[in-house]
């Protein structure tokens, strides 16, 4: 019996150890630590030669025994080891042994890892972006990438950005950047929440961007937002508040000295014999708050990431103010092996006051209103009303808060996708995407307490805009890595079409002479539609050997349905190579040398837009008898604005990767031109779009990172960058000499375009001083005929920065953070549009403090001319377009500093928390400039168009401080 027991013992124990040894079937992915696929990552049993490469996405597939080992190993990457122990499904993240080189970008319709890419892309992650008083996100880009021109078009809550990539390649279509949001396009990104963006990539090049065709003329910004990972369920806090002031106020005349202008000009009333500080009443104190919650997390086979949040900017200007509430989620789940679904969503809300700037007192501008309306004058008259100004004009109080001037917008991105691995290396995703934005806009002027609203009787406007875009995308890829050959194929067809409506209603006229309600009058509106679509067929092939060649060409056939149809595609290629030097035998052994590569590329990327919708049809126009007058000729030969782009770039990494830098030199060239031309007046028409001209774009950009100390409790990093970009219009076409932009009121326009000139060219007289005899201004006679015509007017200037750069330091100490960052822009020129009602002298506005110089008696040597009073400033001959008003606006700012101090282990293990930081950051908090206005950055018009860089009474920056914390549990 004993031995029948031992036999049964001795064959249960082979029978265990069989089954132990049984091979299994072991799936998963390998990922990096940002959460994204890593292919071609070795996975081996340890001990054997059986092994896998993971494939595209990232995911593998191996035989092995339950009780295994597997080693996960990638170039660049720390060698991992994880006992499967049983289990079929591992998924790994290897740890960077290089973090920058082996960062994965993403890229159009895919990713690739930093050390693979041949083209010019530059990425910025989520620290770059957070705890900045900023409720749009693009603000954060301000002086990161070289290459990137980030301007604020004012300080305004809600207030615009413009970002231009390398430079202007257009006159009158767009010449903003495409942005892709989790794979949904959109040409804005304000609305997204900052502190949900993980990454944002900007693909500088055409031959990265040329993946977008048509709609990567001006090249793209990817954005994607934060995602969830397996295990225990992650819960996010978020919050900050501070205050806001302007850095900077004008010096102006006191009442004395006011009186004392107005009696050189003959007046005899000064308004009364107040003291009124107007900028002290106008420009107050801003407020920020923002709060944001997140919940995040993984279950079998997918990940979520769901967050709710609250901005809130009042502005230094009341009753500006933004209120926004914003709503994200990001989700995926695998339904089998062969299957994954996507879901991205973005809900926004935004509510916003305005106060009006850009304009001079007599259009209602509060700023200019603060510096020109009399310190004599009180806020209100004793009836309640708001007290005007001598001219009819209101004084700032009454621009500011005499109107309702109310804005609600809802703006909301999705997508829902899916995924189909037929193999392990060959997957297709197809995705239908949505982008709605539904605006409505409100203004109310009551009859009683302006003046404009006492002469009108009452002002009603609104309108409501509802703008949808769909788009459906469908995207084959491969990817196989054989031996030292990696290979990927992509292709792809794509249609989107967009719906357009506008509906706008006035009334005035609420209550007759005698202020009691009447019926309004209502002026009849035709409502607006517009539409357009496109198709595109898109494709892409890589190829890497040995990891040292790499090559890359994309291609984008895109039709458009502004175009007649003999022109609607345009068909956009590109091409890129890089050679890694550093992994051939004479520097792979090199202790200075981590990693050495050059690469070139060119493409050639479109642009439709800035046209209108049906720019090449004939068009007309319903007149108020209900007859149709012509209004546009057809033009079936309109055609696509064409951009070419050459790139050569060099990154380099030093001394056991301490030290990276990267070099790009480009040539951009755009031909064919889309310009709303004037028609020949005889023709009774307005403008219409052709294709005509070309211009220039060629530059230079340089970045820097360093690791200077690297100890245990302290360390210090550095990162610069500097870029320069060289714009030139090279032809206007054979009809075209000139171009006129920058409007100023009752003056000629600041600035024009013509050929062998940038954009931004200011264009007027040449202030040479003051007569000592007569007090009057003198300006160049040019033409030498003796007397002062249009003909003396020349270029007094540009709005072009010869660079731009920023410089980013991070310490920390222990537990202690210390962040401080400068952003600069060198060697540009506003038109200081504001200075021409500031010291004008030719009515009762008050002046600058500059005005005291002005002349006065004969024989006085000085370079403010007399007091003139005139029946208007185009009258006034001593303020005219002129270098006078052309100032230096270079600027170097400290654009934020940030002290935080991060919780150790053991406090969050008492606390239960995860992460708990504090921080207080300072933002704009110094400005070196010579500019004499309240703030260089500013553009009453477009940041990155032609007419850039004037400055009329537009709102400026603001210095903020903020306290916050950032908590994770």
């Amino acid at each position: 019996m004993i031995k029948n027991f031992t036999l049964f013992l001795i064959c249960l124990l082979c029978g265990i150890s069989v089954a132990i040894a049984q091979d299994i079937t072991i799936k998963g992915e390998v990922k990096d630590h940002q959460g994204l696929p890593l292919p071609g990552v070795s996975v081996k049993v340890k001990g054997t030669n059986n092994g896998v490469v993971t494939n595209g996405t990232g995911s593998f597939v191996l035989s092995a025994p339950a009780s295994s080992t597997l080693t996960f190993s990638f170039i660049g990457y720390k060698t991992t080891e994880e006992a499967v122990t049983g289990r079929k499904k591992l998924n790994v993240i290897l740890t960077d042994d290089n973090q920058q080189l082996n960062e994965v970008i993403v890229v159009g319709y895919g990713t690739q890892t930093k050390k693979d890419l041949t083209t010019a892309v530059t990425s910025i992650s989520a620290k770059d972006i957070q705890n900045q008083p900023v409720t749009n996100a693009l603000q954060a880009l301000q002086g990161k990438a070289a290459g990137v021109q980030v301007t604020s078009q004012s300080g305004k809550p809600g207030a615009g950005i413009t970002v231009s990539i390398r430079g202007n390649t257009s006159l009158t279509a767009s010449n903003s950047p495409l942005y892709v949001i989790n794979g949904v396009t959109s040409r804005d990104a304000s609305f997204i929440n900052p502190n949900d963006i993980e990454t944002m990539t900007i693909l500088k090049d055409a031959s990265a961007a040329a993946i977008y065709g048509s709609s990567g003329a001006n090249g793209v910004v990817l954005i994607t937002t934060k995602k969830g990972s397996a295990g225990k369920v992650k819960v996010g806090f978020n919050a900050f508040t501070g205050i806001s002031n302007f850095w900077r106020k004008q010096d102006v005349l006191n009442s004395d000295q006011y009186i004392a202008l107005m009696k050189d000009l003959g007046y005899t009333e000064f308004g009364g014999t107040q003291h009124t500080d107007w900028q002290k009443e106008a420009f107050g104190t801003g407020q920020q708050n923002s709060y944001q919650l997140s919940l995040s997390g993984g279950t079998k086979g997918g990940q979520y990431y769901l967050s709710s949040g609250y901005q809130q900017d009042k502005g230094v200007v009341a009753p500006a103010k933004l209120d926004r509430y914003s709503l994200n989620f990001n989700g995926s789940q695998r339904m089998t092996s062969w299957l994954k679904f996507n879901v991205t969503a973005a809900l926004t809300s935004n509510k916003s006051v305005d106060v009006s700037d850009n304009a001079g007192i007599s259009k209602g501008g509060v700023i200019l209103a603060a510096l020109t309306t009399p310190p004599t004058l009180t806020i209100f008259e004793p009836n309640g009303n708001y007290t005007p100004v001598p001219g009819g004009y209101e004084n700032p109080i009454g621009n500011a808060f005499g109107s309702r001037n109310m804005r609600r917008q809802l703006k909301f991105i999705g997508a829902f996708g899916g995924e189909i691995n037929f193999t392990k290396d060959l997957v297709f995703k197809s995705t239908i995407s949505t982008n709605v934005r539904n605006e409505y806009y409100d203004y109310t002027l009551d009859p009683y307490q302006t003046v404009y609203g006492r002469n009108e009787r009452g002002i009603y406007n609104n309108n409501k805009t509802n703008d949808h875009v769909w788009l459906n995308e469908n995207i084959l890829s491969y990817n196989k890595t054989i031996g030292k050959n990696v290979f990927g194929a992509m292709a792809g067809y794509t249609v989107q079409e967009s719906d357009y409506t506008y509906l706008e209603y006035s009334a005035t006229r609420f209550v007759d002479q005698k202020g009691l309600p009447i019926t309004p009058s209502i002026a009849p509106k035709i409502p607006q539609r517009s539409q357009w679509s496109k198709q595109s067929y898109l494709a892409r092939i890589n190829y890497a050997f040995d990891g040292k060649y790499l090559l890359s060409s994309n291609f984008r056939a895109d039709g458009s349905s502004r175009f007649a149809p003999d022109h609607k595609f345009g068909y956009f290629p590109s091409v890129s190579a890089g050679w890694r030097i550093s992994g051939e035998n004479f520097l792979k052994d090199s202790k200075t040398i981590n990693d050495l590569k050059i690469r070139g590329s060119w493409g050639k990327v479109g642009n439709d837009e800035g046209i209108g919708d049906y720019a090449y049809m004939k068009l007309y126009q319903i007149t108020a008898q209900n007859s149709y007058i012509l209004d546009q000729p057809a033009n079936d030969q309109l055609s696509w604005e064409k951009t070419t782009q050459t790139n050569i770039g060099l990154d380099l990494t030093l001394f056991n990767n301490r030290v990276t830098f990267t070099a790009d030199a480009y040539l951009k060239k755009t031909n064919d031109l889309l310009v709303n031309v004037q028609l020949p007046t005889s023709s009774g028409l307005g403008t219409q779009a052709l294709n005509v001209g070309s211009m220039e774009n060629k530059g230079l950009e340089f970045a820097l990172s360093t690791k200077n100390i690297e100890k245990s409790k302290f360390t210090w990093s550095t990162d610069l960058n500097f870029s320069l970009n060289r714009n030139k219009v090279t032809s206007l076409g054979n009809s075209t000499k000139s171009l006129d932009f920058g409007g100023i009121f009752e003056r000629d326009a600041a600035i024009k375009v013509v050929v062998g000139r940038p954009l931004g060219s200011f264009y007027g007289y040449v202030f040479t001083g003051v007569d000592p005899q007569t007090g009057n201004a003198t300006y160049q006679d040019t033409n030498n005929n003796g007397q002062r015509d249009n003909d003396d007017r020349q270029f007094i200037g540009s709005a072009q920065p010869k660079f731009t750069y920023g410089v980013n330091n991070n310490f920390t100490y222990g537990n202690f953070g210390l962040s401080v960052f400068f952003q600069g822009v060198q060697g540009n020129q506003l038109f200081n549009a504001s200075k021409i009602e500031l010291e004008g002298m030719y009515d009762a506005k008050n002046q600058s403090a500059n005005v005291l110089n002005r002349w006065t008696t004969p024989g006085q040597i000085t370079d403010i001319p007399r007091a003139q009073l005139t029946t208007s400033s185009f009258t006034n001959t001593n303020s005219l377009t002129s270098s006078r008003f052309v100032e230096n606006a270079s600027y170097l700012r400290l654009k934020t500093a940030t002290l935080s101090y991060n919780f150790g282990k053991t406090a969050l293990g008492k606390l239960k928390m995860d992460k708990l930081m504090i921080f207080a950051t300072g933002y704009n908090l110094l400005t070196f400039t010579k500019y004499s206005g309240l703030d260089p950055e500013v553009n009453r018009y477009g940041a990155n168009g032609p007419d850039m860089g004037v400055d009329y009474g537009t709102y400026p920056q603001s210095r903020s401080f903020l306290l916050g914390i950032n908590v994770g549990f």
